[in-house]
């Protein structure tokens, strides 16, 4: 899966250019998310990309319980879960139900490093 959401946001960043991030932003963020182009998500794609589609069909693919443990890598990446917690994101997934899982999996541009961070956080990795 963070195969497939590295190779979609490979897609995006060649449509959107690699202009410097300063020329989007003026501001560095002291805290939390650095990347200014990370709330475009993947919206500069058209819905037919292949990548994307390819994305979203390996979500559609997994069951509702493994999608609800990717949220939960993708949460513990991005700094906001503890990988000891692990029981508490399964019960915000379960609470959020599984549409609004699966479009925060699919939304997220940097669903391949939070998975990674995610699995080495959880001690899943290796």
């Amino acid at each position: 899966m963070a195969l497939l959401a590295h190779a979609a946001r490979a897609e995006r960043d060649a449509m959107l250019g690699h202009g410097p991030d300063s020329d989007l932003s003026r501001t560095t963020a002291t805290r939390g998310e650095r990347n200014p182009t990370a709330a475009l998500g993947f919206d500069p794609l058209p819905a037919q990309d292949s990548q994307l589609s390819a994305l979203r069909e390996a979500l559609g693919a997994l069951t509702a319980a493994a999608r609800s443990e990717l949220y939960v890598l993708m949460r513990i990446g991005q700094g906001h879960l503890a990988a000891q917690k692990w029981h508490l994101g399964i019960e915000e997934a379960q609470f959020l139900g599984d549409t609004t899982v699966t479009g925060a999996l699919i939304e997220d541009p940097d669903l391949h490093d939070h998975i990674s961070k995610g699995l080495y956080e959880a001690d899943l990795g290796s």
